[in-house]
């Protein structure tokens, strides 16, 4: 199916101009939603329009502090998300906001609601071969890039972070949403390796993928054993496991491959102009291995709000969908609300 990524931009494009349209007035129009017994679609869209619309208050909430006024704009051009108050969102970040909290700061009494923020297509990584050499051992892994199922044809960006090294190759997928790339590397840098791909298929539509594997070691620990990573305001916050020892950090994009500088057991995340996720990826050792840990900024994809999957509950749940710039990307940003009162 050749045509499914011409068929993908178009139907992005759609979707922008959509969103745009509706932009005019709706910080006007959200306030007589934002109390009241309406219970429509309307009512949820203007709510959605609202929040993403808003800077909140405060305005710089994402950076520290909490929210108490809910408001994802980051301040430029409508749609465009502040990259902290999105990463916030992820419960699995150090400075994550309960839900409890955000609720509150909606203001809206009689609404719950469920957010989830994700790229607009998938890359599934599988390493498909190995070929051991006495000096080094060589890899090949497919990459397939898919949106709902369908293939979408995409330009990669694709790195190697093991030990205190990184390699860079590129690449791309067919029509049929498919590729691969190889990468050889010396045997002395054993350990636990992260490949890290990230796949543009327009200017603005990015997306990425990440697959820990072996290089002549033990399989790799599930995330988080060894450290935790938290982006915020540009800050990489570490908080390592006990007899863990920090080698080297990093930051991947579609144009940028470089180490990170320390800021006293943190470091730096920098500003780049570039229309892309940043892969953040943290590589040490303890006493029997060399590990590597990574996180994406902004820390998406996620799901943060009330329990809906009960089945009774989710027949009357309202989803509205939205496209959204993030640092220069564009992520769908869904939320699902539903007024429990208006039933009872």
């Amino acid at each position: 199916m050749p045509t499914a990524s011409i068929d993908f931009t178009l139907a992005a494009f759609a979707m922008i101009v959509v969103v745009m349209g509706a932009i005019f007035g709706a910080n006007m129009a959200a306030s007589p939603f934002l109390g009241g017994s309406v219970h429509d679609q309307e009512r949820y869209d203007q709510l959605g329009r609202h929040i993403l619309l808003s800077r909140g208050d405060p305005i710089d909430w994402g950076a520290a502090g909490l929210p108490t006024s809910l408001g994802f704009a980051s301040g430029g051009g409508p749609y465009e998300l502040d990259i902290d108050k999105v990463t916030r969102l992820n419960p699995s970040n150090a400075y994550a906001i309960n839900y409890t909290i955000l609720w509150e700061a909606l203001g809206v009494d009689d609404v719950s609601f469920v957010i989830a923020v994700e790229p607009l297509f998938d890359v599934a990584l599988n390493q498909t071969s190995t070929q051991q050499n006495p000096d080094n051992a060589s890899y090949t892994f497919s990459v397939k890039t898919t949106r709902e199922g369908y293939p979408v044809q995409a330009d990669l960006s694709c790195y190697i972070a093991t030990r205190n090294s990184t390699y860079s190759a590129s690449g791309s997928t067919d029509g049929y949403g498919l590729g691969s790339v190889q990468f050889t590397l010396p045997n002395s840098k054993n350990g636990t390796a992260l490949l890290v791909v990230i796949a543009r298929t327009t200017e603005s539509v990015v997306s990425y993928g990440v697959l820990p594997f072996a290089h002549n070691s033990d399989a790799p620990r599930p995330s988080g054993i060894y450290a935790t990573l938290s982006p915020c305001n540009h800050v990489l916050e570490i908080e390592l496991s006990p007899n863990v020892t920090a080698w080297n950090a990093a930051v991947f994009s579609m144009g940028y491959c470089f180490n990170l500088t320390s800021a006293g057991a943190n470091y730096a995340i920098p500003y780049l102009k570039d229309a892309s996720p940043m892969i953040l990826v943290l590589t040490g050792s303890n006493a029997s291995d060399h590990w590597a840990e990574w996180v994406a900024y902004p820390q998406v994809p996620l799901q943060i709000g009330a329990d809906m999957s009960d089945e009774y509950v989710a027949s009357d749940v309202a989803q509205a969908s939205y496209l959204v710039d993030v640092n220069g990307a564009l992520y769908r940003f869904e939320i699902g609300f539903r007024s429990p009162a208006s039933y009872e």
